[in-house]
């Protein structure tokens, strides 16, 4: 059983760690196929967008929010192109219903104005624009922190399981005295209920003796 919870234990840091690589494929925005990267990361949705738009705050960007994308245009990011300004787009999605502490992130990434605002009306191919050249390690950029994040919700998690495991045995015992009173309750009674019977067992044999003298002078007479 040890070397089970140690070879779990084992697999859950791996997890954290290591994560999976980008992978590179297309993805649909404002009615344009686009080539993007997608990659996993052991974390929630909602945490890893806080992530990302965190560590892209650091550098002074807020996102913006388009067709469930959120969206940073004409910046210049230090991991991704801090030479020329890029327009960058983020999705992030549950990885799957049973999966759902961990994403997919997509991100579409041009340079600054080939990602058009409105929406592209009957395009069939895919648009011709170039990701940057360190999009790949831009988004193992984000990876420290997912990490960092990832352990702390693991141990924000497993510190609920212990405070859950704690006030069970808090209401056991407390459950536990309870019982012990009323295990006292009944002790008590069944000594006092002992000694009642005895007591009327005393007062039969006395009653009895009463019973058989007024007998007995009635038998006389």
């Amino acid at each position: 059983m040890k070397q089970l919870f140690t070879l779990a234990v084992s697999l859950l840091v791996a997890g954290i760690v290591f994560g999976q690589a980008p992978m590179k494929t297309t993805a649909e925005y404002n009615g344009q196929k686009y080539p993007c990267y997608i990659i996993e990361y052991n974390l929630p949705p909602d945490e890893t967008e806080n992530v990302i738009k965190d560590q892209l705050k650091s550098e002074g960007y807020n996102a913006g929010k388009s067709n469930g994308y959120f969206v940073y245009r004409n910046v210049r990011l230090k991991n991704l192109n801090p030479n020329e300004p890029q327009d960058v787009l983020f999705k992030v999605e549950r990885k799957s219903r049973k999966e759902k502490d961990q994403s997919l992130l997509t991100m579409i990434t041009a340079k600054a104005g080939q990602i058009p605002e409105d929406k592209v009306k009957g395009a069939k191919t895919v648009a011709d624009v170039e990701s940057p050249d360190n999009s790949i390690g831009f988004l193992n950029s984000f990876q420290h922190n997912v990490n960092i994040k990832s352990h702390n919700l693991a141990i924000d998690t497993q510190t609920d399981e212990v405070a859950k495991a704690e006030k069970k045995l808090k209401s056991l015992q407390d459950a536990q005295v309870k019982l012990e009173k009323k295990l006292k309750d009944y002790q008590d009674d069944l000594t006092s209920n002992k000694k009642a019977q005895e007591q009327q067992t005393d007062e039969i044999a006395k009653q009895k003796t009463v019973l058989d003298q007024m007998k007995s002078k009635e038998a006389n007479q």
